[in-house]
């Protein structure tokens, strides 16, 4: 069976199984192209290679390239409120969580910003464990943007 998806004024003709493999692409295989060939129904021996090969198809791509769209615009994750979630992480202080005596504070009195740098926060025996998203990682991507 073929499907045809209309995409960017453009005809896009999958296989069944490529049709499988990208939405488990974009859905239960969370982007990881080994896992979507084997649900797709590639054999567990070559699935690594099919979803690599996959992923290069321009036509496979153009099709997870149009799905994601609509997703991400259902979800409302434009640029601007992604580049605002590096920029936060990447700018964060993990001092803007914490009082003088480094006593969590209320979560009223913490920025925005830096409730959204956090990755884990748990509570421990002798105070609070804190573990900040990379802040490194973050830096990285923004100045790959702004360099010349």
């Amino acid at each position: 069976m073929r499907h045809q998806i209309q995409a960017d004024k453009e005809q896009i003709e999958l296989t069944d199984k490529e049709y499988r493999f990208a939405n488990y692409y974009l859905g239960e295989a969370r982007f990881n192209a080994t896992e979507a060939a084997k649900l797709a129904g590639y054999s567990e021996r070559t699935a690594r290679q099919q979803g690599y090969e996959n992923l290069t198809k321009p036509y496979i791509k153009k099709y997870i390239q149009e799905r994601s769209e609509s997703i991400l615009e259902k979800l409302g994750a434009t640029q601007e409120r992604i580049l605002a979630e590096i920029v936060a992480i990447a700018f964060s202080n993990v001092t803007d969580l914490f009082e003088g005596d480094w006593q969590l504070k209320k979560q009223s009195d913490i920025p925005k910003a830096s409730i959204a740098a956090v990755k884990n926060l748990a509570k421990t025996e002798t105070g609070v464990k804190v573990e900040m998203h990379d802040k490194l990682g973050a830096l990285l991507k923004l100045w790959e943007l702004v360099k010349q």
